[in-house]
This record gives C-alpha cells, structure tokens and sequence, in this order.
C-alpha cells in the first residue's frame, strides 16, 4: 500500500480547494502532520487509512469505510453552510468541531475521545445513532445554534454533561457525584407533542414541555443527582422554591418529586437540581403544592398539667377541612374531630364521649384534604 507524503496532499487539497471536487482515498494510507491544514470543499470517501495529527476540514459528506487514526492532535471539522452528512462507521474522533450553519447528520455511532467543540450548527442524530463520550472527553461551546439532536452517553466517574437540545433550544442535562469509573448512561431528550405528563397530588403541575429519559449501560449511579434545564416552562409555578424534579419508572405518568437542591435563573432560562438520587428512569420538572408538610409530636401526657397535654400536629391549621382519627391497638376508632387546630380543636387522651383512655399505643390517621395521600402513625399516651 502506498504512503502519501504531506507534500501531496497539500497538492491535492489545493487541487480540490480550487476545483470544489470531492475526494476519494481509495486504499492509500493518508498521513497528515501536526503542521498540516488539510481543507475538502467537497465529499471525502475514505477506504483506506487516513492519520491525522493535524487539521483536516471538510465542507461536503464524509464517509468512513476504512481507518480513521487521529493522535491527540488531530482535529476534524465538519464546516459547511449546507446540510453535511457524517458517516464515521461507528468510530472515534480525537477532537471534533462542528461549525457552519449547515445541519451536521451522523448516520452512526461517533465516539469522542477527547473533546467536542460545538460552535454553530447542530448534529443530529439518523436511526437512532448516538454521541458517545469517553471518560475524560469534554465538551465546549453548546447553545441554542449548536447541539446534538438525539440520544448522547456519557462514560466514567464524575459530572456527566448531555449537550442535546430539540433543534432550536439547548437543554442540556447533568448528572452529578457519581463515583464509579465503570458507569455509562445514556440520555434522549422527548419532547410533548399530544401527551399529557402524570403524578403523585403534591405535584400540582408537571412540564408540559418536555421530559427526558436516562438509560444506565453499565456501572452505578445511584448516588448522583440529576440538574435539568428550565426552558419556556413559564406558568409552572409563581414562586420557585416550589420548583423541583420529578421522576418516574413510566415515561408520563407516576412522577414523583425528588426536591430541589438547587436552582439558577428562571423559568424561562435556567436550570434546578434534584435533592434526591437517580433511581428512576424518567425525569422531568414540576411544581409542588405550597401548602406546608405537616409534623406529629407523637407523645402527649395529659396527666401532666402544661406539658404534652395534646397531640401537637405542626402546620395543622394550613388545612381547614382535616379529619384527625385515633384508634387502639385493636383498630377501634376511640376519637374522631374535624378542623384540628391545636387549640380549641385538640386530641387530649380522651375518647369523644369524654373518657379518659389508658395510656399505651395509639395509632392516627389524618387526612388533610381531599387528594392528598392520607398520614398515618402512632402515637404514646403516657
């Protein structure tokens, strides 16, 4: 097989520079130095073996039938205006730029091994081939102009950034803490287009944008939170600490909160981070009710003048139409009273008919309001 020097393919590129012809390797082993600059105007089929330690752009298709070896060196950049297609034939690239405005379409699976520089125009995925991160690979640039559009994982320890986005809007995703080099996952942005998103009562309002799906290839990453963008989610909620993530085993229904830990921007704009850890496979953002958790001291002594005289149930008081029910230890229901407030309208370790009950173990059920999971626990009568 024949070794082309440096020397011909700066006469080629000129060649083809001035000619907007495509290129064609059809065997040769292509080997371009760390000085080198190498433009295609055109396609580059490769069937050979092109090495790449240094700047090879092409504004055409490029289509990957053979080799493509690039040191850490060697960059690549897809740069037309016009629509480009990239075939790479499930392969890596060291450092890749995407640029021009034209839509880059991968047709394959690409690794990156190094980094991903997205500076204008999207990538977007063709029958489900994906973007794969390597451990230690990063990304830069990223926003509304340049994303990939279709399913991106991510390998090994640390913060996981998915650049995906839906074609006009970044929505980046992370994961974040994980600890084990050995975990991959896979994330795939679905937008709502006639689907209507589900959960638990405290989840008064869920996106109804967008969700995403996180797939776990190997490893664990039960330990990690999950940071999702917050993109044209205006009428979620007016006040932002009742912003949190949900998440679900379904795909739209069954959500849960799993908190707020953090949060920057704003609805329109910004991002919140999980409180609770990535169990789940689904997840999106969702608003929760304002009315505050209730807390049961569950200790009262009545036979102790000022001191636990009654079952103390903290914020109570938020929830007028509450039903607050004590039985015994046999299930008889020995106390029953609406509108609990912690004063007029108290348990003090009577039944309703006035008796005073032994003291022991006692069980309550409180039902705040309608659609609100009901509370159930014990309580000591001492």
């Amino acid at each position: 097989m024949k070794q082309v020097s440096l020397v011909t393919i700066f006469l080629i590129v000129v060649s083809l520079h001035a000619g907007a012809q495509g290129f064609y390797n059809n065997g040769s082993i292509l080997s371009l130095s760390s000085q080198a600059v190498v433009i295609v105007p055109d396609s580059l089929v490769n069937k050979g073996t092109i090495k790449n330690d240094g700047d090879l752009r092409i504004t055409g298709a490029w289509i990957n039938q053979g080799t493509y070896d690039a040191t850490a060196l060697g960059k690549i950049n897809f740069n037309s205006d016009l629509p480009q297609t990239i075939n790479h034939n499930d392969q890596s690239f060291k450092k890749l730029t995407i640029s021009g405005t034209g839509e880059k379409q991968f047709l394959a699976n690409i690794t990156i091994e190094s980094e991903l520089d997205l500076q204008n125009s999207n990538l977007k995925s063709v029958n489900g081939a994906k973007i794969i991160f390597a451990p230690g690979a990063v990304v830069t640039g990223g926003s509304n102009q340049s994303h990939i559009v279709g399913p991106v994982e991510v390998k090994g320890a640390g913060t996981w950034l998915f650049p995906v986005g839906n074609g006009t809007t970044y929505l980046p995703v992370e994961v974040l803490g994980i600890t084990d080099a050995t975990a991959a996952g896979t994330i795939v942005l679905n937008e709502l287009s006639g689907q209507t998103l589900t959960g638990t009562p405290e989840l008064v309002k869920l996106s109804t944008k967008r969700y995403w799906e996180l797939n776990l290839n190997s490893g664990g990453i039960n330990s990690s939170k999950i940071k999702l963008p917050l993109s044209n989610e205006e009428g979620l909620t007016a006040n932002l600490e009742l912003l949190v993530v949900a998440a679900s085993s379904t795909a739209t229904s069954n959500y849960i909160s799993i908190g707020q830990s953090s949060r920057l921007g704003d609805l329109s704009s910004g991002s919140v981070t999980s409180e609770g850890t990535t169990i789940l496979k689904y997840y999106t953002v969702a608003a929760i009710s304002g009315e505050p958790d209730i807390e049961v001291f569950n200790g009262i002594s009545p036979s102790i003048e000022g001191k636990n005289d009654f079952l103390k149930i903290k914020n109570i008081e938020s929830y007028f139409d509450n039903e607050v029910t004590i039985f015994n230890r046999w299930g008889d229901r020995v106390f029953t009273i609406t509108g609990y407030d912690n004063d007029t309208k108290v348990f003090r370790g009577e039944s309703n008919n006035g008796n005073k009950l032994p003291a022991g173990t006692y069980f309550y059920s409180i039902m705040l309001k309608v659609g609100l999971p009901i509370k159930n626990g014990y309580l000591e009568i001492r």
